[in-house]
């Protein structure tokens, strides 16, 4: 097996010389990935998932965890170095959901990656290559991310405008174990932290609210995903990359306090992603009850 290739089962035989070699390098079933145990940080290289595998420089590399709603959050963030090479030493031991995603322009390309994620990587492990898929993103912005982008809206008990900070995260779906969502990493440009307040030149949409903008630029695809192997973790690429299903999730928190004093503390909406092209209904959320 070779670090980071992709395996397919041939059903036929293939007599083209250049075609058999590239068949066996790419081998049967999914892209494989190196590992063994560390002994005393978590460490990786990020790398393109084609046959050259070339070193991914500023990818976006996070620790996630389970919270109790199933929900992977982010404890830890990183960026991959020039050679796509990456490392944590996480505070605690135990196992952790490792998710890289990456938008690289050079020459004045932009190539952008969906998120590859690893299952269960210990606290002491070497990763080695994490695979990326790039994504061909709209065909106005070929390449690019996508933006996420809607209001957020709040209002008071009374029905009157009342301000709240509001973070925002995007989610895709998980299905091992307890997992529920993902949290993908979002790129720089994006507006993560908020806070709503009087309408201004755009009016709220809806009457009685404060209300903010926000803007997620993440990959228009599915992630991969494998499970952490000391012998080399197989990654599985999604089946297909569009359409792509996000969750746009946000928490709100009182500007004059630590803690949530809205009806609901968090509200999300889903959003999907087609040809690089966010569906016509937005990902809109609105709080109330505030105060």
């Amino acid at each position: 097996m070779v670090n980071g290739k992709f395996y397919r089962v041939p059903t036929f035989v293939i007599l083209a010389t250049l075609v058999f070699i590239i068949a066996w390098v790419e081998g049967c079933g999914g892209i494989l990935g190196s590992g063994s145990g560390g002994n005393s940080s978590l460490t990786g290289t990020v790398v393109d998932s084609t046959l050259m595998k070339t070193p991914v420089p500023g990818a976006l590399v996070v620790l996630e965890q389970p919270d109790s709603a199933g929900i992977d959050r982010i404890v830890a963030s990183t960026v991959s170095a020039a050679d796509g090479t990456f490392g944590f030493k996480p505070s605690a031991a135990g196992t952790y959901d490792v998710v890289a995603d990456a938008t690289v322009t050079t020459s004045g390309t932009t190539t952008t990656y969906a998120a590859t994620v690893t299952f269960g990587v210990p606290a002491t492990a070497s990763l080695g290559n994490i695979p990326l898929v790039s994504v061909t993103g709209s065909s106005t912005a070929p390449g690019s991310p996508v933006t996420l982008s809607d209001t957020v809206s709040s209002s008071g008990m009374a029905g009157t405008p009342d301000p709240v900070d509001v973070t925002l995260s995007a989610q895709e779906s998980a299905s091992v174990g307890s997992l529920t969502q993902i949290t993908i990493p979002v790129f720089a440009g994006s507006t993560a932290a908020i806070t709503t307040g009087p309408p201004g030149t755009n009016p709220c949409p809806t009457t009685g609210t404060d209300c903010a903008t926000y803007s997620l630029l993440v990959p228009a695809g599915n992630y991969s995903s494998g499970t952490f192997s000391a012998s080399g973790t197989r990654y599985t690429p999604p089946a297909q990359q569009s359409p792509a299903s996000y969750t746009v999730e946000g928490k709100a928190f009182h500007v004059t306090s630590t803690f949530s004093t809205c009806s609901s503390s968090t509200m999300s909406s889903t959003i999907v992603i087609t040809n690089g092209t966010p569906g016509t209904a937005g990902p809109a959320l609105a709080f109330t009850g505030c105060q």
